[in-house]
């Protein structure tokens, strides 16, 4: 029997200034989930791969905003790709085969009949250019080739999902300010 162990990531620097900008925004509150659908089928019909969503990695947990291919919902950060991903705000995370990788050869998301085996995240920015989660797509076969046709299009949509997570928290100030409006006014 051999036990395999898999390395879980280190919170970035910033993990304090992260989870304000997490907060400020509500984005885990009120995600708007429909609006990131036609880039996460985009990016999985693409890649040819299982599986695409959207994530938010705050505190001890992995919030899957939005999925394609799988249940959307609140996953351990601990087993997150997507934690690895946000390590490395100016690059795609690729993974062509986890069960090889040091970092997710032990991981639970891995060691099953249909686990993880690629993976490849891009870090999705706020506003003021903190990485608050990842674009990502994974599938349950090993993969050597991303083109950089590819490449480049997974950045574009990168793009795209940061527009709509900005103006998700644009939406969500609006919201906040009439709140307290309406309760100053009735004060």
């Amino acid at each position: 029997m051999s036990i395999s162990f898999y390395i879980v990531a280190d919170k970035p620097e910033n993990e304090r200034d992260r989870e304000m900008a997490i907060e400020k925004s509500r984005i885990i509150t009120n995600p708007h989930v429909k609006k990131f659908k036609p880039i996460l089928q985009e990016i999985r019909n693409r890649l040819g791969a299982a599986s695409a969503a959207i994530t938010i990695i705050y505190q001890y947990s992995s919030y899957v905003l939005s999925a394609v291919g799988f249940e959307a919902g609140i996953y351990e950060r601990s087993t997150s790709f997507c934690a690895h991903a946000i390590l490395y705000p100016d690059e795609l995370t690729i993974v062509p085969d986890a069960g090889a990788d040091e970092r997710f050869a032990g991981n639970p998301l891995v060691n099953t009949s249909q686990g993880i085996q690629f993976y490849i995240g891009a870090p999705l920015r706020d506003e003021n250019g903190t990485v608050l989660g990842a674009l990502c797509a994974f599938d349950e076969k090993p993969r050597q080739v991303i083109t950089a046709e590819d490449r480049s299009r997974i950045i574009e949509l990168k793009k795209e999902a940061e527009d709509i997570i900005k103006d998700i928290s644009k939406e969500n100030e609006v919201t906040d300010d009439r709140a307290c409006q309406y309760s100053t006014q009735n004060s």
